[in-house]
């Protein structure tokens, strides 16, 4: 099918662009823009590719069979496209491949974030692939089994692209931190830049929690507006670490001590949005969640790509502590860095109380016992640091920096 072909290339170009900023020959410095916007038109024509066959209702291929029928609404094809794994992945993949054309008309990135970013983009290509909607139909059929009745809802076509945005906007403060550490950059004229990407992706998130939130009231058999679901969290976490790195950006432009930690917060956010990639396509939380994907094979490749990024990113981040200034993180406990500093800290226990819960499907697994923890313990957990966090909030408000 042509859209793998046009898969196979946006996977090649993408390569093609991290070889062109690693290697140190000038030529392949001729490659950077071709592959750039080679890689993203690739992305975006194979993208045309499944929505041609879904408004076709071609029944030769499997995800059009899947997700799309004769009768189903042409408002709710266009859900149809992100309604499965396959689409999913096509679509993240579709958002990064654009931002990467506006990263690099922008110029912002140093070469070796801007390699990284695109690096990125070569295994969420490699994820497609992995898992392609362009599969063929085993069986012949005559149509298709249409969308889910509970996603023919004009939402559907909303909140899946808006976090997908957000998961493609945390891989840039991600790349510009492993940049930095590659390059042994310990200069902070780059955070404004990783900041307003944060931002951006922060507010992109919650905005999809929240629409997420709506849709599930909307729909009572979901549980209402938040109940917990693994699959909710699996988006609410990177959100509150992406908080955490806001945090911790505006404090180390000033305080540049807090660097290393700084860089561990954009790496844990990213490498958490590929750990709830892989714990909603793993097939483990059939049994805990109203929003997870059925069992498939691409659970294992997700867990080995998240591994690898972690300690990877971690590994680098270790090997350079050294080159980070050694001053205090804050200049005393009255002042606006210290309680910065300290709701970070609350949010990142936040953070981890809901990952411990929301990964209890998989550790209990392990174990040869499947279970999950209910909403109880969410809420009992998290409301005290939610208290101590607004306190804190209030507190900072009250001091200035560096007093």
């Amino acid at each position: 099918m042509i859209g793998t072909i046009f898969l196979a290339l946006t996977l090649a170009a993408a390569l093609s662009a991290v070889a062109s900023y690693a290697l140190p020959f000038n030529f392949a410095a001729k490659f950077r823009a071709p592959s750039v916007f080679v890689a993203a038109i690739c992305a975006l024509l194979s993208s045309v590719c499944l929505m041609t066959l879904i408004f076709q209702n071609d029944v030769h291929y499997a995800y059009v069979v899947s997700y799309s029928s004769k009768d189903l609404p042409n408002i709710y094809k266009f859900s149809a496209f992100w309604a499965g794994q396959q689409g999913s992945f096509l679509l993240w993949l579709l958002i990064h491949a654009a931002v990467s054309v506006i990263l690099y008309r922008e110029k912002k990135l140093s070469d070796a974030s801007f390699s990284v970013y695109m690096a990125v983009e070569a295994v969420l290509t490699f994820f497609v692939l992995a898992k392609s909607p362009f599969l063929p139909q085993e069986n012949s059929v005559e149509d298709g089994f249409g969308l889910n009745p509970l996603l023919q809802d004009p939402w559907m076509a909303v909140h899946p692209p808006i976090i997908f945005v957000g998961y493609a906007l945390l891989a840039i403060p991600f790349s510009m931190t492993l940049g930095a550490l590659i390059t042994k950059n310990i200069k902070t004229d780059w955070l404004e830049t990783s900041r307003k990407w944060t931002l951006i992706a922060w507010s992109f998130l919650g905005a999809g929690i929240f629409v997420g939130g709506f849709w599930a009231y909307k729909v009572l058999g979901w549980g209402g507006f938040w109940g917990w679901d693994p699959v909710e969290n699996s988006s609410l976490v990177p959100w509150l670490v992406a908080g955490v790195l806001l945090h911790l950006i505006k404090v180390a432009k000033i305080r540049p001590s807090v660097l290393p930690v700084m860089n561990l917060a954009a790496i844990f956010a990213f490498s958490l949005v590929i750990y709830g990639t892989f714990l909603t396509r793993s097939g483990l939380l059939g049994d805990f969640s109203v929003h997870s994907f059925g069992e498939n094979n691409i659970g294992s490749t997700l867990a080995v790509a998240n591994a690898a990024i972690l300690i990877g990113s971690l590994f680098l981040l270790t090997v350079r502590t050294n080159i980070f200034p050694k001053e205090n993180m804050y200049p005393a406990y009255k002042s606006r860095e210290f309680l910065m500093l300290l709701g970070a800290l609350l949010l990142s226990f936040t953070a981890a109380i809901i990952f411990l819960g929301m990964s209890m499907p998989l550790i209990t697994n392990l174990m040869g016992h499947p279970a999950a923890v209910d909403s109880e313990y969410y809420v009992k957990s998290t409301l005290p640091l939610a208290i101590l966090f607004s306190f804190a909030m209030y507190l900072a408000t009250l001091y200035l920096y560096g007093e």
